[in-house]
């Protein structure tokens, strides 16, 4: 299992991610990305030891930000945060906040795994990791996000003891190797006792445009609920 564990405290990690912009973008759009963005996107800084009684909900890559949105909106109470490289996914929560502002969602353009870096330990209550790229070719395992090294070394000191990580897929092979990760991971358990528990997701869940897009093309989508030790 030492593939794709390296690099991963390096200035500049391998991406595991793709493209950063992947359509050309309006003038619409370009606007929101000057002028609203900076309403919303985290400063150098800005995140320190929390001292307030609310919760601190993650999402690494929040893709079109379906999800992060909808729980924002419907969770007021909490404050949540998107990290997505991906310029197309950033102008689509954009736009969504256009029209409807929520005062407790926060955005960050960087790499996960350095904006984790940057960040005081047992921060977060929190993590939704959904729908990954999975890399499916051998020569790209490396790039996978999902591996022991990042698991335990980065993502687990900025969750507070016994803060949630939820992890969905719906690629096989991924689910084959988040679970070897999960199995060998001294910081995470994972919150199973059955099929059901990796089968059927929250009532609150909020549906994805890649979960939806997997369902058509029939493929069946995984849950891992893990506890941070």
């Amino acid at each position: 299992m030492k593939q794709g564990l390296e690099n991963y405290h390096d200035s500049r990690p391998i991406r595991s991610f793709g493209r950063i912009k992947s359509r050309r973008l309006s003038d619409h759009k370009k606007s929101l990305l000057k002028n609203f963005l900076p309403l919303y996107e985290i400063k150098d800084g800005e995140l320190k030891a929390d001292k307030t009684r609310q919760k601190i909900i993650l999402e690494i890559g929040f893709g079109f930000g379906d999800f992060l949105f909808e729980k924002a909106k419907n969770h007021p109470e909490k404050i949540f945060i998107g990290s997505e490289p991906h310029l197309n996914g950033v102008v689509s929560i954009l736009m969504k906040l256009e029209n409807q502002a929520l005062a407790n969602l926060k955005i960050t353009k960087q790499d996960a795994r350095l904006f984790l870096n940057s960040l005081p330990a047992e921060f977060f209550d929190e993590v939704f990791i959904l729908f990954p790229d999975p890399w499916p070719k051998s020569r790209h395992i490396k790039r996978r996000l999902i591996n022991l090294r990042f698991l335990d070394e980065i993502l687990s000191p900025k969750m507070k003891s016994g803060a949630k990580l939820t992890i969905a897929t719906d690629h096989d092979g991924y689910k084959t190797w988040i679970l070897s990760q999960i199995l060998l991971s001294k910081k995470f358990s994972w919150i199973a006792n059955s099929k059901k528990d990796w089968q059927n997701f929250p009532d609150d869940w909020v549906v994805t445009k890649y979960q939806k897009k997997a369902e058509t093309e029939g493929r069946t989508s995984i849950i891992f609920k893990l506890k941070n030790e």
